[in-house]
């Protein structure tokens, strides 16, 4: 007899012999490696190919970039800077990643991107070991899967923000505070250990929003699962000297340093007044984040129609699959109820809650790959497909909006995508799950390869102003700085390596003409960026002098300087 069919015999039994033990921790081992190996492939395409191939884009990634940049130049790894001004919208630890980033890559777009990509690629693996550890291996990488491919998912792993690094450490410390309710001793005490100095870290990353919606989750879990009386709480107090002591390592010096100052913008501008006003002016309607939500966990969102429809089957006290629907469930339903009840919304603020999503879809595609399917399950199968069609009909409606000429190899971009949409449509008649679901990962990979080889680089010149930052930039006098003329815009902060006029804790937007001449008292001339629209009544103001610099479309740089 074989080997592998006496471990089959003997799984049969009550006990296993050491063969049986040996065997199976060698086939569990083997499979874990190339379950990690397949993951970081497709996070290597998903979150790092061509990620340098746009510029900054927003308001957001040029400043999040050049605090990082400044921090690296000065040395200062406490002071937040941006263009040599204080600047504490956002705590640390994405300025930590980006600088480490800089000293490997070089400062430029894919540096400044590169920590996202981490991130979310820390996500994805921790995601996995724990459904794998506490489920099955089937739906670690089904939800692996889900969660790597999910739209907002490869946006925010692509970009130069805090997100993605606050969503990594809340899940790493919501799963840590899941398995230690089902382990003991030891084991429990690391997993307790490593949930408090993630939510240090998500202090780092994002502010209180990382302690508290992890607390909240995990209690309420804990409550509904029935499992808190199991949780040994004798080592609570070396637990929060562990989140102290990590998010210690900067709120304790930048408060000693710039006290009252830190608190007031950090804390109370940034945490209370974003959440309690719309002071930051990201209003939006309270059903905004469901629908982020579903067009966030595109192409896969189908999947979560059946996983409604089960949630009140949920038994998590007798099954450990039920309880970990049940994690993702509450771990869905409280920030988003959260978030949706602030004053200030941005799709971003709700990034954390997908790798639940991802385990809720999961879930439901372990089911779709059985033999035997329901009615509901064939119905998901075939709208996923549509699905899949939809995004790439959109993707080429978008190329020719922006005028991408589809040339050379550019044409293989149209090809592909089209045939791994045939593939899943055709997968979806013939009931072929497998082939179904790699069709429409591969429909994913395609757009990405798609967007990053014909539409990135067209993309650029559109809708950033890199090539007007970089030529202002060039043309800078020493004891020059670039400003803003009713204009809101950020792209010359990061290209301009920081030479912007700082005002009022943020870079100079002048509104009107007067406002431009307290800076020009300042500086013996400012480069001031500003669409077409207002060049008449700048160039005839008799108190400056005006000369062209440079033009990108209706955006124009122009040096100013009071008359003498």
């Amino acid at each position: 007899m074989k080997v592998p069919q006496v471990w089959r015999w003997l799984l049969n039994q009550p006990q296993k012999n050491n063969l049986a033990i040996i065997e199976e921790g060698a086939d569990s081992a083997k499979r874990w490696r190339y379950d990690v190996a397949a993951l970081l492939l497709l996070a290597a395409i998903f979150y790092f190919f061509g990620a340098g191939k746009i510029a900054l884009l927003g308001p957001d990634e040029p400043r999040y970039a050049e605090v990082a940049r400044e921090m690296l130049t000065s040395g200062d790894y406490v002071s937040t800077r941006l263009c040599g001004c204080l600047w504490f919208e956002k705590p640390v630890l994405y300025y930590w990643l980006t600088t480490v980033s800089y000293h490997l890559f070089g400062v430029n777009e894919f540096a400044a991107r590169f920590a996202s990509g981490a991130m979310a690629t820390l996500t994805v693996l921790a995601l996995y070991f724990a459904l794998s550890r506490a489920v099955s291996a089937q739906l670690a990488r089904l939800t692996a899967l889900v969660l790597l491919s999910s739209a907002i998912f490869i946006v925010y792993a692509r970009a130069a923000t805090p997100d993605m690094a606050l969503t990594a450490t809340m899940t790493i410390a919501i799963l840590a505070g899941y398995l230690a309710s089902r382990a003991k001793g030891r084991a429990e005490f690391g997993y307790m250990t490593l949930c408090f100095a993630a939510m240090g870290l998500g202090l780092l990353a994002k502010g209180l929003v990382g302690v508290v919606l992890v607390v909240a989750i995990l209690l309420t879990y804990l409550v509904i699962a029935g499992r808190l009386r199991f949780i040994s709480w004798r080592y609570a107090p070396l637990y929060l000297s562990v989140l102290l002591a990590v998010s210690a390592t900067w709120f304790l010096p930048v408060i000693v340093k710039h006290g009252w100052q830190f608190i007031q913008e950090f804390f109370i501008e940034q945490h209370f007044k974003r959440y309690l006003t719309n002071t930051y002016g990201h209003p939006q309607p309270f059903y905004f984040f469901t629908f982020i939500a579903i067009v966030g966990i595109l192409p896969w969102a189908i999947f979560l129609f059946p996983a409604m429809l089960r949630l009140r089957a949920l038994r998590p006290r007798t099954s450990e699959r039920d309880a970990v629907l049940t994690l993702a469930w509450v771990w869905l339903a409280i920030p988003l109820v959260f978030f949706s009840l602030s004053e200030s919304k941005l799709p971003g603020y709700l990034l954390p809650v997908f790798p639940a999503l991802a385990i809720l879809v999961g879930a439901e595609l372990t089911v779709f790959l059985q033999p035997e399917k329901t009615r509901m399950m064939k119905v998901c199968g075939w709208l996923s497909a549509g699905v899949s069609v939809v995004l790439v009909a959109g993707f080429f409606w978008y190329l020719n909006k922006v005028g991408v000429a589809m040339t050379g190899a550019a044409i293989v971009f149209w090809v592909l995508p089209t045939a791994f949409a045939g593939v899943a449509i055709w997968a979806s008649v013939k009931g072929k799950s497998r082939e179904l679901l790699g069709g429409i990962a591969a429909v994913i990979v395609s757009l990405l390869l798609g967007s990053t080889s014909a539409l990135f680089p067209v993309l650029s010149e559109k809708i950033s102003l890199k090539t007007l930052s970089l030529a202002a930039a060039k043309a800078l006098r020493p004891e020059e700085k670039i400003g803003f003329y009713i204009l809101k815009e950020f792209a010359p902060v990061f290209y301009a390596q920081g030479r912007v006029v700082c005002h009022h804790d943020d870079v100079l937007n002048a509104l009107d003409q007067n406002k431009l001449v307290p800076p020009l008292e300042q500086y013996p001339s400012v480069i001031f960026i500003t669409r077409k629209r207002w060049l008449e009544g700048l160039m005839n103001d008799p108190r400056f002098t005006v000369e062209f610099i440079a033009q990108q479309g209706e955006f124009y740089a122009l040096r100013v300087q009071l008359r003498k």
